[in-house]
């Protein structure tokens, strides 16, 4: 593979970002009746790119080991390079903005999109983005995840996530056979349940808040428990009626995750811990549970050999009992600078075609599956994740998650992960984490000209 890896790569993250299941149980994934969206190369078979270069900007863990195969062959198909630069988690956003703001991106960029992304974060996706309206593989993304990748009914994005349940709670189901520990159901079913663990000196949750994006999904993934307390919350929030500070609800949250984080529940030095070994944790029982994409469960098996079988259910902070459905998930764009548009467009075309679909799933570490309208994909669902997903009634999948339902929220996740931590540090109280959200969207909203917040 002739892909060069920028020395930008500063640290390895498992990030995943912030996520993607849509909430449809696997037998409901869209198919499409016809060959729209099933594009084959060949468009751009004949074109002459020889000897160009394509430049990628990417946070880490987006892209991973998934497209390494897809890549080399795009660049021996058209002989050329592709300059990959991944960018650690918490530095990328400022990256990409600087880029953005100097006119100096990369032929294809990506970002953390959903529903409201693309107004919050590119702001200006006429400028900056290459409209790809019309585009054959249009087809290969379902409804659900269009919306991420358009604006003012214009294509700019492709989505290739998948639809597992995501950043539910992962457990050694094994382990509590043997030990006749039972699931929790609720916030005080949680916390016995970690005594009884801590007992054995086994850590019962594991949160690895040195990766800086992780333990912040405890709060964001259960948003429907926010909703369901006050309905018509998420409306509020994105019309400016409502806000986070003084919410009861995300109140109680963050303080029963502090109250597992005195405990010591969440591992000993939780907040310096990262998440580079938590398979072999897992693996190893030094740990029961996790949140994490329910996929892991193979990653753990692949990793490790362990002959443990593992389980998932909702995470009950607060008493939640709702699934994080996500219309969310990393996606790219076109550069509308870039000196190479029919590359870039020759590169996306690549990426969708039945092959190049297949060999993306077939690649990914933890994925068993990939969330598209092409029938000729062989999916790999574990038994596991059928299993969780035929149990959860429909009316608990509704409600998306929090950090892509409303505005500007996803924007300062890392922001409000950090709060979190200094909230738990007791340098922080946590009316305020919530009240910083609130003055960050705000100011999200003044960029964007959002007529609620003026």
């Amino acid at each position: 593979m002739k892909k060069k890896v920028m020395a930008l790569l500063l640290c390895t993250s498992m990030v995943a970002a912030m996520l993607a299941g849509c909430g449809k149980s696997p037998a409901a994934t869209e198919s499409s009746d016809s060959e729209k969206g099933k594009t084959e190369a060949s468009n751009s078979t004949e074109a002459d790119f020889a000897g160009e270069e394509l430049s990628i900007l990417v946070s880490a863990g987006w892209m991973d080991n998934r497209y390494d195969a897809t890549i080399a062959r795009f660049e021996d198909t058209y002989d050329v390079t592709v300059d990959l630069q991944t960018i650690p988690a918490d530095q990328y956003s400022d990256v990409l903005q600087s880029k953005l703001s100097t006119d100096s991106c990369t032929d294809i960029f990506w970002i953390q999109s959903d529903p409201f992304a693309i107004a919050s974060q590119i702001v200006d996706p006429d400028k900056y983005c290459i409209d790809f309206t019309g585009a054959a593989w249009e087809g290969v993304i379902p409804e659900t995840r269009l919306q991420s990748c358009t604006y003012d009914g214009k294509l700019y994005g492709l989505q290739l996530w998948h639809n597992s349940p995501e950043y539910i709670m992962v457990y050694n189901k094994t382990m509590f056979e043997e030990n006749k520990w039972e699931v929790p159901a609720t916030y005080a079913d949680l916390k016995d349940l970690c005594a009884e663990i801590a007992d054995k000196d086994i850590t019962p949750w594991f949160v690895p808040g040195a990766d800086g994006w992780q333990h912040q999904l405890s709060f964001f993934q259960i948003g429907g428990v926010y909703e369901a307390a006050a309905p018509g919350l998420y409306e509020g929030l994105n019309d400016n009626t409502a806000t986070f500070a003084g919410n009861e609800k995300m109140l109680e949250v963050l303080k029963e995750f502090k109250e597992l984080s005195d405990a010591g529940y969440l591992g000993e030095d939780w907040i310096g811990t990262d998440s580079t070994n938590m398979s072999n944790e897992f693996g190893d029982r030094n740990v029961a549970m996790a949140m994490a994409n329910s996929s892991y469960i193979k990653q753990i098996q692949e990793d490790t050999g362990t002959s443990d079988e593992f389980g998932l259910f909702l995470l009950p902070l607060g008493d939640n009992d709702t699934f994080p459905t996500n219309p969310g998930g990393p996606t790219m764009f076109g550069y509308e600078g870039s000196e190479h548009p029919e590359l870039v467009k020759a590169f996306f075309e690549f990426c969708t075609t039945t092959e190049s679909l297949q060999e993306i799933l077939d690649n990914s570490p933890a994925y068993t599956n990939i969330d598209v309208n092409d029938d000729k994909v062989v999916q790999k669902w574990l038994p596991e994740e059928e299993e969780f997903m035929a149990a959860i009634p429909a009316e608990k999948m509704k409600t998306g998650v929090l950090q892509t339902s409303t505005k500007y929220t996803n924007d300062y996740w890392m922001d409000f992960g950090a709060d979190m931590i200094a909230y738990c540090q007791g340098t922080m109280e946590a009316d305020d984490v919530l009240k910083n959200m609130d003055a960050n969207r705000a100011e999200s909203a003044k960029v964007a000209g959002d007529e609620n917040w003026k």
